[in-house]
């Protein structure tokens, strides 16, 4: 009935769409005008961002993005929806459509798609417990529904919490998460190829600690994947 009640809501009153305020179809979080003016990577794009980072590109395999973050744009509508404004479901549907925009791609494809496990960047529990959910595992669900892998969303844990990246230097950001991650008992990823998820790549530093834990925990591979990529 709940279910019933919500594709009633939906039919009357359909979501608008986070970057023209027009209806968008099945809910998701962008109609498809607006999902097609955004900036896609390019290849090797997060790759090249990962290789600034000597200590990330040490411990990942590779890396992809689906689009260029916009500052103040449609795509940052979208991951503060996600990410503060409540809107799990809209994590799912993006992790889908990120999917699809990926496998496109054909050597994105065969990575992804030999993946074993997918591992959100988990939130220290503290901010879990404010927000009520972690914007990488509703990625990560989506994604895995596209690639057919397995979502472990105990398996990194955030043991202490950290401070805001935004507003540290590159070195500041490594110094503020080197360590913070460790695996955990509920899944460990000996031998397997894991598919680290997170929103935005950045500098590299969190998937790169995040990753270290991983590969401490002798996963076979870790390949980052993140909705979006900052200038």
């Amino acid at each position: 009935m709940r279910r019933a009640g919500r594709a009633l809501l939906n039919l009357l009153y359909p979501p608008l769409c986070l970057g023209c305020d027009r209806p968008a179809r099945g809910g998701a979080p962008l109609c498809h005008r607006c999902l097609n003016r955004l900036e896609r990577t390019g290849p090797g794009a997060a790759w090249e961002q990962i290789a600034r980072r000597p200590e990330a590109q040490a411990v990942l395999d590779d890396a992809f993005c689906g689009w260029r973050f916009d500052k103040g744009g449609t795509l940052q509508n979208v991951q503060h929806a996600i990410k503060y404004r409540n809107r799990p479901r809209y994590g799912i549907r993006m992790g889908r459509i990120l999917g699809d925009a990926l496998t496109e791609r054909p050597a994105c494809r065969r990575v992804l798609h030999r993946a074993g496990l997918i591992v959100p960047v988990p939130l220290h529990q503290t901010r879990y417990l404010e927000r009520g959910y972690n914007q990488s595992t509703m990625l990560g669900r989506g994604l895995g529904q596209v690639i057919g892998a397995e979502v472990e969303s105990e398996a990194l844990l955030r043991e202490r919490a950290t401070r805001s990246q935004t507003s540290l230097s590159h070195e500041e950001r490594w110094r503020n998460v080197r360590g913070a991650f460790a695996t955990s008992d509920a899944a460990q990823p000996v031998g397997r190829r894991v598919v680290l998820v997170d929103d935005l790549l950045t500098t590299g530093a969190t998937a790169g600690a995040a990753a270290q834990a991983l590969r401490e925990a002798e996963a076979a591979s870790v390949v980052l994947v993140t909705l979006a990529l900052a200038r």
